[in-house]
């Protein structure tokens, strides 16, 4: 469980900092607007995952 939630928010960290180096490329499509709202999707989930699996880890403690 815990190797399963610490994998889901590397991913969602690897996606926000994909998107971010994106920012700098986005002209047209996709907008610039889309892009943040995705960062901040993939952010707050990263953010979510990590947590959970800081805290699995300390209640198997």
């Amino acid at each position: 469980m815990v190797i399963a939630t610490a994998t889901l928010g590397f991913i969602f960290l690897y996606l926000t900092i994909a998107t971010f180096s994106m920012l700098n490329k986005a002209r047209m499509y996709p907008p610039k607007k889309v892009l943040k709202q995705r960062m901040s999707v993939f952010g707050s989930l990263a953010l979510f995952f990590i947590a959970i699996t800081f805290l699995l880890l300390r209640m198997q403690q």
